[in-house]
């Protein structure tokens, strides 16, 4: 393990599934020498990444939330879009949730959300979840505001037996139409309709999505959530370009 990747490694292994380690476990799932793992414990315990639990155990420390405050605070696609996605949700007549969803390395993260209250449904695009670039609409959105060079390289990647060209000439339909619209990609029996957002000055690809059930879905409501979307996203574009880039001047 080299630089930081050795605690990212570490880190990645605490979910729902296993909340808390012991060394030996962590050394047993890395391949990894105690005695290196003793001493990274040491340096994530006092910077606030682990802390100790009982009969020597460790769990993901509070330095997390303390960041997440801080992204909440300075993010400028958190700051502009958040405050939206509430608004959306009484624009539209279903139970829906709003997802407010950015590039993260080579996949789609949730970074805002909210649900109707009579939103009964689960959806797996959920706050801080890790999501595949190639599938559903919040994705496709998202990967359609990136550059050709970059979005066939994320294809050769990710979906090697994908024609790249014939999906970035998707990807590039749903650009100059500014929607994209998928059926049980992601969750069987919901729909996802969402719409890109981009800002080149802040170096920002996201997408602001809208996911009902496909039940209620029909002619008369798709166009009524078409324009919601597409006027909301445009307002969430306009504010992240009025948001202050702070510059610490020497």
């Amino acid at each position: 393990m080299v630089g930081i990747m050795r605690y990212m490694r570490i880190l990645a292994l605490f979910d729902q599934r296993n909340s808390t380690w012991t060394v030996t476990e962590i050394s047993k799932e890395l391949d990894t020498s105690a005695s290196t793992l003793y001493r990274l414990i040491r340096e994530m315990l006092a910077a606030g990444l682990l802390e100790s639990t009982v009969e020597s155990r460790y769990r993901l420390g509070p330095v997390f939330i303390e960041y997440y405050r801080r992204i909440k605070l300075t993010d400028p696609l958190v700051l502009s879009g958040s405050e939206f996605l509430r608004p959306l949700l009484a624009q539209i007549a279903l139970p829906c949730a709003t997802i407010l969803a950015r590039l993260y390395g080579k996949t789609v993260m949730c970074v805002a959300e909210e649900r109707a209250f009579n939103a009964t449904f689960e959806t797996s695009y959920e706050l801080g979840r890790p999501m595949p670039i190639l599938r559903g609409a919040t994705s496709k959105a998202v990967l359609s505001t990136l550059p050709k060079r970059q979005i066939i390289s994320l294809i050769s990647q990710e979906e090697p037996t994908v024609d790249a060209e014939a999906a970035y000439a998707d990807l590039a339909n749903i650009r100059k139409v500014a929607i994209s619209e998928t059926h049980g990609e992601v969750d069987t029996g919901l729909v996802g309709i969402a719409a890109p957002l981009r800002s080149a000055d802040l170096g920002i690809n996201a997408s602001l999505s809208v996911i009902v059930e496909s039940s209620n879905l029909n002619e008369t409501t798709r166009p009524q959530i078409y324009s919601v979307l597409s006027s909301t996203a445009r307002i969430i574009e306009s504010f992240m370009l009025e948001q202050p880039i702070h510059v610490k001047s020497k």
